[in-house]
């Protein structure tokens, strides 16, 4: 039972970066899923990844823009060990400027999670669902 219950709370390698800078000073963190997700769809709803917004079961955005250095410093660390776990999509234009697009493969044709990291200003989402490479393709040819 145990074994079933570490299963359900286990994070992906960025939620797990997430998480344990979501408390430092100057950080900032926005987390949902479940019944905090409507609200959460109808802001992705506004933005590029708008076509996918239905399949993401869990949003989380971390900024560490205001953080001390040192703190930004351990971040970047983490995260680049992190990110050697998933594949790099490539780099996008966005309106804050170039923006990092990282997947992590679930089983056959299907991405489990999708990171989006801005290093200019290092903010770091990760939406967690159920979506297809074409799904995502499908996003690049529509901006």
């Amino acid at each position: 039972m145990l074994s079933v219950a570490a299963a359900l709370n286990a994070q992906t390698p960025v939620e797990e970066v997430i998480a344990k800078y979501e408390g430092v000073k100057g950080a900032r963190c926005f987390m949902a899923e479940g019944a905090r997700m409507v609200l959460a769809r109808n802001l992705l709803k506004k933005t590029l990844v708008a076509p996918i917004a239905p399949d993401v079961d869990k949003l989380a955005v971390l900024k560490m823009e205001d953080a001390p250095q040192h703190s930004r410093s351990m971040f970047d660390s983490d995260l680049d060990v992190a990110l050697k776990t998933y594949d790099h999509y490539g780099k996008h234009d966005s309106k804050n400027g170039v923006v990092d697009i990282y997947i992590l493969h679930g089983t056959g044709d299907n991405v489990e999670e999708l990171v989006i990291f801005n290093p200019s200003i290092l903010s770091l989402n990760s939406l967690y669902g159920h979506f297809t490479v074409p799904q995502l393709l499908e996003l690049d040819s529509e901006k």
